[in-house]
């Protein structure tokens, strides 16, 4: 999971030592490629670039002819450093390189010559420094003398009144002037260094930028994550409901440590004198975990003291009879269309001496959201309200039909259960729009299956998720439904 960039109040916030750890966990990337591209630079300007070398000679420009007094005034001196700039047009003109080129005999162009050669004032003095740079030490310092010889002659024809004295004449070099070993090798291992941490960055950035948990945090400001389920199986997702959630007893300290956060989460917002509260569970779209959140929530609030019951209100596709191995009916459609009463049917399910009454779904009925919606719903609930502290709905998921809808008038909150892989926005922001319209008090989002590794497990965080498939029948349970018409 990226938890270096962080969103608060809607805007994206790096944060720095978050960055900084993510560095140091891929330090050795870091030094990998830092001295892969060390090495690299060092063999290449070491075995592929030719080396060059630098001579340099030095004129004295001086603007007085050769006849008049030897003594030099600030004038002369300022007037030598004004045609300095003049002199550096003369040794680098056509001229004077193609007199240098036949003196010397080498094999260059004017327009090579004048790639190698450069001119410049020494130290903002009247004394010209000629630099020359070839792959030779010897031809660098051939080249830089022949200018100064022939420069004489065509400054002092070009400009009367003027002399050019050398200085210093040009030596062989006895070392290379580039390319510079060490200075490259330390570019390399800067560029190395650079590239790694933006590789790393990137790729943090570009894979699982946020997870589940921070998108909905990014997209839905006003709504709370109030746990997120780890995935302790991984790989996958089977097209069957839930069969990846480990269930009451079999949870994980990982998993069971959300669903006990949950539960605290919960007692926040049930803080009154009321004597019995109802929560409904519901999602988007199938196989999001809603049947598996609702089944641990109430064995997590059983397993505090709480006297809880459990109702399939799925009644399309119920899934709690088989998740908990109950007797499927006679169930909540039995009690609703008076085939039974709800003490009559209520089953009990035992672990580790924790105790969750189950009120299953029963029979499949041709109306479904009627029944839910019907006064013998409300009877059967504040009915089981004197005998329990909570009462918990497995509802159906409230963007594929409206069965959901039609208890919200009997549940003091609404839980949202959301999957990692299947995480979809609008779908999400429709689900919501959907309990806002009939007045639902939405809770919060619980996010499931969380695919962090197992290694991360121990550490107090995990990433999160969700998304979609279809709800609908098969042909045997329309069969069924046919048959009870």
């Amino acid at each position: 999971m990226n938890t270096w960039i962080e969103f608060i109040d809607g805007k994206s916030v790096i944060n720095l030592v978050e960055l900084v750890k993510l560095l140091l966990r891929k330090i050795w990337i870091i030094i990998l490629v830092t001295v892969l591209c060390a090495g690299a630079f060092f063999a290449y300007y070491t075995y592929y670039v030719t080396p060059m070398y630098q001579s340099s000679a030095r004129l004295y420009v001086n603007n007085r002819a050769s006849g008049l007094s030897s003594t030099i005034t600030s004038a002369d001196i300022s007037a030598s450093q004004s045609l300095a700039s003049t002199y550096m047009v003369i040794l680098t003109s056509k001229p004077t390189l193609t007199a240098v080129i036949e003196q010397t005999g080498v094999e260059y162009t004017y327009d090579q010559m004048k790639e190698l050669v450069s001119v410049a004032r020494a130290n903002g003095t009247e004394v010209l420094e000629i630099t020359v740079t070839t792959d030779d030490p010897d031809k660098s310092a051939l080249i830089a003398n022949a200018i100064t010889d022939v420069a004489s002659e065509n400054i002092m024809e070009t400009i009367s009144g003027s002399s050019v004295k050398v200085v210093e004449s040009a030596e062989p070099a006895t070392q290379k002037s580039s390319p510079i070993i060490p200075r490259q090798t330390c570019k390399g291992a800067l560029l190395g260094f650079f590239v790694s941490c933006c590789g790393i960055l990137l790729v943090s950035a570009l894979k699982n930028t946020l997870s589940v948990e921070d998108k909905i945090r990014r997209d839905f400001s006003n709504r709370a994550v109030l746990s997120a389920i780890p995935d302790l199986i991984g790989g996958k997702q089977s097209k069957k409901e839930d069969d990846r959630q480990a269930l009451c007893e079999h949870m994980g300290f990982a998993e069971a440590e959300s669903y006990k956060l949950l539960r605290t989460n919960i007692s926040f917002f049930f803080s009154d004198n009321k004597p019995c509260h109802v929560i409904g569970i519901t999602s988007s779209i199938r196989n999001e975990g809603k049947s598996a959140t609702s089944i641990n929530l109430a064995y997590t609030l059983a397993q505090a003291g709480h006297r809880v019951c459990l109702i399939d209100c799925d009644l399309r596709l119920p899934s709690v009879a088989k998740k908990m191995e109950l007797q499927k009916k006679p169930g909540l459609v039995n009690v609703l269309v008076g085939q039974s009463r709800e003490q009559d049917v209520l089953q009990q399910y035992s672990a580790k001496g924790t105790t969750v009454y189950v009120l299953t779904c029963g029979d499949i009925p041709p109306n479904p959201s009627e029944l839910l919606g019907s006064p013998r719903m409300k009877e059967v609930v504040d009915s089981l309200s004197k005998s329990f502290d909570y009462i918990v709905f497995d509802l159906p998921p409230v963007g594929i039909v409206s069965d959901a809808l039609a208890v919200t008038n009997l549940v003091d909150g609404m839980l949202l259960a959301v999957r990692e892989d299947f995480y979809n926005r609008k779908l999400l922001n429709e689900s919501i729009r959907m309990l806002d319209g009939v007045d639902a008090k939405l809770l919060g989002i619980v996010v499931t299956n969380s695919s962090t590794q197992q290694k991360e497990y121990k550490k107090y965080g995990t990433k999160y998720g969700y998304g979609g498939y279809g709800y609908g029948y098969s042909h045997e349970k329309e069969e069924k439904q046919k048959q009870l018409t």
